[in-house]
């Protein structure tokens, strides 16, 4: 034997324990970073979701058509926000970001709803505000839920 091979592979194996180590590592700091990042999104979708579900009884007096109108948008959003949440854990392959993004949504949701003074102007006590508050609450809910049941696809094992 050649003084080449003392190192064999017993002098790879500590190398490759560290790199297991450190990409452990890395991966966690990832997957953090990325959960503030849809938490702050979470609550600017809120944010901006609230203010446009306060939009959704705008013509709600000038008779049917608006508000078979309104409540078609307002299932399309909801449809839409549980689209989003799902496609955030498909894309992070974790549950947790999915659940970051939701929580960040109904912390602004549950901000513009809590009591002043003056009184709600953001989602006042009509039936179609109620809809949009608890049919979010519920979508995003699902959607988290639904997450953690799919079995993402795996990749795929190395050819041996």
């Amino acid at each position: 034997m050649g003084s080449g091979d003392a190192g064999g592979p017993a002098a790879a194996a500590p190398a490759t324990a560290t790199s297991g180590r450190l990409s452990g590592v890395l991966s966690a700091v990832l997957t953090v970073l990325t959960c503030a990042v849809l938490l702050a999104l979470g609550v600017g979708a809120g944010l901006l979701g609230s203010f446009g579900a306060g939009w959704l009884t705008r013509y709600w007096d000038a008779g049917a058509v608006p508000q078979a109108l309104a409540g078609a948008g307002l299932l399309a959003f909801v449809a839409l926000l549980y689209g989003v949440c799902r496609l955030v854990a498909w894309g992070s392959r974790r549950q947790s970001p999915a659940l970051a993004f939701a929580v960040g949504y109904l912390a602004a949701l549950v901000a513009l709803v809590a009591y002043v003074p003056g009184g709600d102007v953001v989602i006042t006590g009509h039936l179609l505000h109620y809809g949009y508050l608890f049919g979010t609450m519920l979508a995003l809910v699902i959607g988290v839920v639904h997450s953690g049941l799919s079995r993402f696809p795996s990749r795929p094992a190395p050819a041996r």
